[in-house]
């Protein structure tokens, strides 16, 4: 399977599939950020409006990142 169909996929996916702690899968979800997509689509500074702590937002990035993706706008 090609890199972007595999990513396409995992957009698709339930937010568990980050293995997440389950604080923070229920944080995301109760503000309707139930797939890997749309956690994707969120910046930095949008997820800490959503009162997530810095380390939170890191361990999300981290997660995101070991499955080949990211956050918006999470430039290097």
């Amino acid at each position: 399977m090609n890199k972007q169909i595999y990513n396409e996929k995992l957009l698709n996916n339930d937010i568990r599939i980050l293995e997440l702690n389950k604080s923070i899968c229920e944080q995301l979800k109760s503000n309707e950020i139930d797939t890997v997509g749309k956690l994707c689509n969120n910046t930095r500074k949008e997820l800490r409006k959503l009162n997530f702590l810095q380390n939170d937002i890191q361990l999300i990035v981290t997660k995101l990142q070991l499955q080949g993706l990211d956050i918006k706008g999470n430039d290097y």
